[in-house]
């Protein structure tokens, strides 16, 4: 019997004991049959059938014309399932990738855990019919290297010039390693022209994934020919394809609907700030006269630096502006300080982490208050000690459930921060993984312009604070400081 006559599975083992390859966990596998197919076609001669969908398609065609592309999805629509299959096409519909780099042709980055990296070579293998003799984060198809790196060992993956470069699940990365991961990806454009693909579900405000679309939003129409192609696939595309109308109205009760199958970001992942909706409305955003306060996060280092305006309203905070800026430089923000502090008539509220800062302001003419988030204070009604910072996320919490606030449909990115925020152990904001500079100032705000039924607070100073009865009109029926927030 001549090697033509075998059952195919026998030919790929013959065809493995022939190549000349230098460790067991290099053993390649080819499989001709596919050379000369277009994806489609190759999509459709696996031996694991799937439907391919339009929106596949329009992935596809984007790939043709495109080698940087950015796909924000909905869970369960199958995109990493489309890359992994686009990945092996590229390595076996000819031999044009064969053995022609010393490297790898490939390169998927995942999240911290070499059992991620484990399951996405996992799923390339399982394409195929064939016991792969490989270590479990590397596939060799037709002399083509395809290996998977976790983000916390990244270092390995530096210089290996590969042709495709896919970011699985990009916006869950731990937030530290996200723009490593970038960076590793980005650094092979220069030399090898590579494809890169990140793709993920929507995580948390202020991940690579926001910033991307910030970043894209800033450019020229010109600089956004060469930036990424920016694909948004929520359920919608999927709608009576991999989802059934029934099963989505049932997902739409969950909380993380938003989040998982809208787009979200954040959504449904909170648990500070209830019946927030209820007090997303339209407004003038004009100062129209009452009391008001501008509240700034400075930005050094990888943070964005946030600022906040708010007016006191028939004993209503409204949030007249809230916005973000990523990496300014330090005259820029204070140009902007500047420029609110004149429009509002006020001084400026600064977190006394930043006394330089501060102490420019002033230079400018601009009155600064350092409030101090990590000043231990005592509740007037009770013996407890606590932080500042817990007082007021618990304060600003009261203030949203009690409907004594009104942010604007427009503040989206404040929206969006407050409603991934969760508490921590000690009861203030957690920021392990969410950026909240916006939110910082608005917490800010919700203290300083408070009109509740408890005595006002000095909170401008380093010092043992005082109760001050007489600064702050108040409200009847308003609430106490230890009153619950989650129920």
């Amino acid at each position: 019997m001549n090697i033509d006559e075998q059952p195919f599975h026998q030919n790929v083992k013959i065809l493995k004991s022939l190549l000349p390859s230098s460790t067991e966990d290099e053993v390649s596998v080819d499989f001709p049959q596919y050379r000369g197919m277009t994806f489609k076609e190759f999509w459709n001669a696996l031996p694991n059938k799937l439907e391919y969908f339009d929106y596949e398609e329009d992935l596809a065609q984007t790939l043709e014309c495109h080698r940087k592309i950015w796909v924000k999805k909905a869970t369960g629509l199958g995109v990493t399932e489309f890359f992994t299959r686009w990945i092996a096409w590229n390595c076996l519909k000819d031999d044009k990738w064969k053995n022609n780099q010393v490297d790898v042709s490939a390169i998927i980055i995942t999240g911290a855990n070499q059992d991620l990296t484990n399951k996405v070579i996992g799923r390339i293998k399982n394409l195929f019919d064939v016991e792969f003799k490989t270590k479990e984060s590397l596939v060799v198809l037709n002399g083509c290297k395809i290996e998977a790196f976790p983000t916390n060992h990244l270092s390995p993956a530096r210089g290996l010039n590969p042709k495709i470069v896919l970011l699985d699940e990009a916006d869950f990365f731990p937030s530290r390693y996200q723009d490593e991961a970038r960076t590793v990806a980005e650094r092979y454009i220069p030399k090898t022209n590579s494809y890169i693909a990140m793709v993920s579900t929507p995580n948390l405000p202020g991940g690579l994934f926001q910033r991307m679309e910030d970043e894209y939003d800033l450019l020229s129409d010109k600089d956004k020919e060469d930036f990424y192609v920016m694909k948004h696939l929520d359920y919608t595309v999927g709608l009576n394809k991999v989802f059934h109308p029934e099963n989505v109205r049932v997902a739409k009760l969950s909380p993380s609907f938003g989040r998982e199958y809208q787009l979200q970001y954040g959504m449904g992942l909170g648990d500070v700030y209830e019946n927030l909706d209820s007090i997303i409305e339209e407004y003038d955003l004009n100062i129209i006269g009452g009391r008001s306060g501008v509240y700034g996060d400075p930005a050094f280092g990888s943070s964005n630096f946030g600022v906040l305006g708010a007016e006191i309203r028939d004993g209503t905070l409204y949030i007249t502006e809230a916005n973000e800026y990523p990496r300014p430089s330090p005259s820029a923000m204070l140009d902007v300080m500047e420029d609110m502090a004149h429009r509002y008539n006020s001084n400026c509220k600064i977190d006394s982490a930043h006394p330089g800062f501060i102490r420019d302001l002033e230079e400018r003419g601009i009155p600064a208050l350092p409030i101090n988030f990590g000043l231990q204070i005592r509740d007037h009604e009770s013996a407890n000690v606590q932080s500042l910072r817990s007082k007021m996320a618990i304060n600003s919490a009261q203030m949203v459930k009690m409907g004594k606030v009104r942010i604007h449909p427009s503040h989206t990115k404040l929206i969006s921060q407050l409603r991934s925020a969760q508490f921590d152990k000690r009861g203030g904001i957690n920021k392990e993984e969410l950026n909240f500079d916006i939110g910082d100032c608005f917490i800010m705000a919700c203290w300083d312009l408070k009109e509740f039924d408890y005595g006002h607070y000095d909170i401008m100073s380093d010092r043992l604070v005082k109760q001050d009865d007489t600064d702050k009109p108040k409200s009847k029926g308003g609430i106490s400081l230890n009153t619950e927030v989650v129920e």
